[in-house]
């Protein structure tokens, strides 16, 4: 998983954020599609126009399986504590936002569990 697809995807989260659009969005709804291994694909469609995850969603780069596995992984682990550990009670996009964060923050910190490619 490249590190540079995971900060880009940071950036669209929060933009989606700042628009306010989304603030429907649900962490049930984020939970259900993390359960589903399609937490992508619900934002490309929830979102439409407002989100570019063409690299994302690139079946040869790989990402996307990647991705939804290591949230699945954070799910299995942390569902329910986002308060506490997060401080994410109310909108689903800043869950998203929040984990995304925390791959890299494990990559950093376990880099041998959690690699990820620079470039």
């Amino acid at each position: 998983m490249k590190l540079t697809y995971l900060t880009l995807l940071i950036l669209h989260i929060n933009s989606l954020i700042d628009s306010g659009k989304y603030n429907d969005i649900t962490i049930d709804e984020i939970h259900n599609a993390i359960e589903n291994k399609s937490l992508l694909r619900f934002i490309k469609k929830r979102c439409g126009n407002d989100i570019d995850l063409s690299l994302h969603l690139d079946a040869g780069l790989n990402f996307e399986h990647d991705y939804e596995d290591r949230m699945n992984g954070l799910y299995n682990g942390y569902a329910g504590n986002e308060s506490r550990k997060w401080g994410v009670r109310n909108l689903g996009l800043c869950l998203m936002l929040a984990w995304t964060n925390e791959l890299i923050q494990l990559h950093a910190s376990f880099p041998n569990e959690f690699p990820l490619k620079i470039n």
